[in-house]
């Protein structure tokens, strides 16, 4: 079956502002990029032996504590294979990895556990100006870990403690990282945590398999983040951005966010969620490929969790084989059956809201399922633009506690069943209104 939507916006007042904004993608400034002083330090100097399997934490220690005293610089890893327990950055600190060289995690078993948790690989918190680039490899020999917390479908196993993320920022402002190429992490690769600003990340390469538990490609949490022309696929989400603070609703945890360029293998796709509690406003994806991803744009939270997300832009995007190439939902992980019939449930600081969502130039083909847009009966989704947007699935779409749904020349094609079905929503555009 074939569905297709022919009409104007006229009537769409409080759509006006994203109708306007819709005719221009102007992307903001880049983000001020780290300082960092030229002075380069050879890990080699500091006794690091790249043979990979004597171990370098020591050394490599020795050669960031000689480059924070000299005020900053580089610190080089020359061609070679580097083991390495935990790694933590100072001020106009960066790490360069050569095009080939490999820096390794210790491996589980010899990784060490401080004080009841395996702190996180690389780390620096409440810092500025911090680089990580090259051409070389970082790798988190994750494997092991998986086979430890893959005892439950969540990746978290009872008595088990924290995994060490592969790259923890917490607080850092001016990062950029760039170039190089992660794979296997115990846990995520990259988390920007507790509002991390003035954030660049470009040129990486994210490849990790797709069974592996809970390996995130990138965590958002921060303001002013630039991610471009990466390749991402992992275990789990390929992109989160999120936040789990007690902000008020006039404060946002995460904002201004920009992801242009980038293609996103196997993985859960473009994800915001599902923790919103901090807020998060202003995001933008453009020019975006999706290759057989779980999800492509996934907003996902519940009661409990949630918190306002809006104004959300994505923009020229292509998707095939991806399983919901639009994903809205405030039950996550679970929507109960007939979630619609639901009496209404007091609105409190947590409750999820979405509003303010433009999908603009989207193409999807080859998927199961067009997309659920599901709010909840006391807050429903609000003022969402489709706007050319083209799918091609087995099944439709389902769009059910929402207001405000406007659609401008889209088509919807299945195989099975309607292409919509729409349950206590108001949708304007389509030829059943």
């Amino acid at each position: 079956m074939i569905l297709s939507w022919r009409t104007g916006l006229t009537a769409a007042i409080s759509m006006g502002f994203l109708v306007a904004q819709a005719r221009g993608t102007a992307l903001p400034p880049p983000p001020p990029l780290p300082f960092v002083p030229q002075h380069r330090f050879n890990v080699e100097r500091y006794g690091a032996r790249p043979n990979g399997h004597t171990p370098a934490t020591i050394a490599i220690q020795k050669a960031v504590h000689a480059c924070e005293v000299a005020g900053g610089g580089i610190i080089v890893f020359p061609r070679g294979v580097f083991l390495s327990g935990p790694i933590r950055l100072g001020n106009h600190v960066e790490l360069n990895l050569a095009s080939g060289a490999t820096l390794k995690m210790l491996p589980y078993g010899q990784y060490p556990l401080v004080d009841g948790r395996y702190p996180d690989f690389i780390r620096a918190s409440h810092r500025h100006d911090i680089a990580i680039t090259g051409r070389g490899t970082i790798d988190g020999q994750g494997a092991p870990w998986w086979t430890q917390y893959r005892r439950r479908s969540n990746g978290t196993v009872p008595h088990l403690p924290h995994r060490p993320q592969m790259i923890a920022l917490n607080s850092v402002t001016r990062v950029l990282i760039e170039g190089v190429r992660l794979e296997n992490p115990a846990n995520t690769h990259i988390s920007l945590q507790n509002a991390c600003r003035d954030v660049t990340i470009k040129h990486i390469i994210i490849h990790t398999a797709h069974h592996s538990p809970n390996t995130d490609g990138i965590d958002v949490s921060g303001h002013n983040i630039l991610i471009s022309q990466c390749r991402i696929s992992d275990g789990d989400d390929c992109i989160a951005i999120g936040g789990s603070g007690n902000q008020p609703q006039t404060m946002f945890e995460s904002q201004n966010i920009v992801v242009t360029h980038c293609q996103f293998g196997y993985g859960h796709g473009m994800s915001i969620g599902s923790f919103t509690s901090g807020g998060i406003r202003n995001v933008m994806v453009v020019d975006c490929v999706f290759n057989r991803t779980t999800a492509g744009i996934r907003l996902k939270s519940n009661p409990g969790r949630g918190g306002l997300v809006e104004n959300l832009l994505y923009k020229n995007i292509k998707m095939r084989s991806t399983r919901w190439p639009i994903f809205i939902s405030s039950y996550y992980p679970h929507r109960p059956k007939e979630a619609w019939r639901l009496a209404p449930a007091p609105v409190g600081r947590m409750t999820p809201i979405w509003r303010n969502i433009r999908i603009i130039n989207l193409t999807s083909t080859g998927s199961p399922i067009a997309g659920d847009i599901c709010g909840l009966p006391g807050m429903p989704v609000k003022n969402v633009l489709l706007q050319n947007v083209h799918i091609t699935a087995q099944r439709g779409m389902l769009i059910y506690d929402a207001r405000g749904v406007y659609l401008k020349d889209c088509t919807i094609q299945t195989s099975f069943g309607p292409p919509l079905q729409i349950h206590a929503a108001q949708v304007t555009g389509w030829p059943g209104e």
